[in-house]
């Protein structure tokens, strides 16, 4: 596949996509971005409509103290003593958790039609995936990564 600006992304998007459901538990997030060394993960409700993603970071924010995860949180912490114990006890309260409240919502994507280097800019300046989502429904139909791309960009022609 030669690609050229007339590339259209559906020509390279990883499909099906991996993703989570809306109700899926902080539990099913961590396990699945930890079995896909994902960084995050596209969110869909039950009928595959793409809503956000969940992001390690944000499930990081879980793990710290309330004191710190607070917007206005303290910003010093070398007083601060923290065992894996503690940290593990955070985590172990949320497990069961819907992933709902902390998947972003504010999430870029781009459609089948998008001209490929629409989103090799977004990949270039910003992101590391980008959800790819059907223009007339909302249905999350796959996904391009730099990952993705590189591997476009090196298949044999």
């Amino acid at each position: 596949m030669a690609i050229t600006d007339h590339v259209q992304c559906s020509a390279i998007m990883h499909s099906p996509p991996t993703h989570l459901y809306v109700d899926s538990t902080v539990q099913e997030a961590i396990d699945l971005l930890v079995e896909h060394h994902m960084y995050n993960v596209p969110v869909v409700d039950r009928d595959e409509i793409f809503v956000g993603e969940i992001s390690a970071r944000r499930l990081m924010g879980l793990l710290l103290p309330v004191s710190l995860s607070m917007e206005q949180g303290l910003k010093q912490t070398s007083f601060m003593r923290e065992s894996l114990a503690d940290i593990k006890r955070r985590l172990d309260s949320v497990k069961s958790h819907p992933i709902a409240p902390y998947v972003a919502t504010d999430i870029t994507v781009v459609y089948p039609d998008s001209p490929l280097i629409d989103a090799l800019m977004l990949l270039f300046h910003k992101y590391i995936r980008i959800p790819v989502v059907d223009r007339n429904n909302g249905r999350l139909l796959g996904g391009i990564s730099l990952i993705t791309l590189l591997r476009a960009v090196e298949a044999p022609e």
